[in-house]
């Protein structure tokens, strides 16, 4: 058996994703089951399956554990409200944790089909791609998002506002944060 599906954010002890193939690669050979691993400016994302060991696993390695989140199909379920996943993904977001941000919206869009939220989530997953060192996915991806951003409405941010810190992100390759300026009240529909 696998284990568990398990999400560990760590403290970044200074890594960027330039580092990610050799971290990889050090879990792995420790014994621990590797699905992805994302690098962000202050913490860095485990994807894994977990068993009894990986917790110990992954201290021995010196890293400083901040949260376990479990991934499995309980957690799919959750139906969270409009209102609730936007401030979820705007949290996340700023807190660089885009793959978690990504799925914060994944359920709304998946039953309203708004093509302005599926912007929001391939937007979360182009920065996945600079975590994972993927700067072509990356530019791929974020232009993708800044068509349906551009050609749909945003319900609660501030469209303007983001495709300005978009194109600025295409040339830096840098993420931002979604600030308190760039929200909207939420449209009850």
């Amino acid at each position: 058996m696998q284990g568990n599906r398990t999400l560990i954010v760590v403290n970044n002890p200074g890594l960027t994703p330039a580092n990610r193939q050799e971290l990889m690669n050090e879990l792995r050979q420790v014994g621990l089951k590797i699905i992805n691993v994302r690098i962000a400016s202050d913490h860095i994302e485990i994807d894994l399956y977990i068993n009894d060991m990986t917790i110990e696993k992954i201290k021995s390695l010196g890293f400083i554990i901040r949260e376990l989140i479990s991934i499995n199909k309980e957690n799919e379920d959750k139906v969270l409200n409009e209102e609730n996943a936007a401030m979820t993904y705007v949290r996340l977001f700023n807190e660089e944790r885009f793959w978690e941000a990504h799925e914060a919206l994944e359920r709304i869009w998946h039953r309203s089909k708004d093509e302005g939220i599926r912007g929001l989530i391939i937007l979360a997953a182009a920065f996945v791609k600079i975590q994972e060192n993927n700067p072509e996915a990356f530019r791929r991806l974020i232009i993708r998002a800044r068509e349906l951003i551009t050609s749909n409405e945003i319900p609660w941010i501030n469209k303007e506002n983001l495709l300005r810190k978009i194109d600025s992100a295409l040339t830096t390759m840098k993420s931002f944060k979604i600030e308190e300026q760039d929200l909207r009240p939420i449209q009850k529909t």
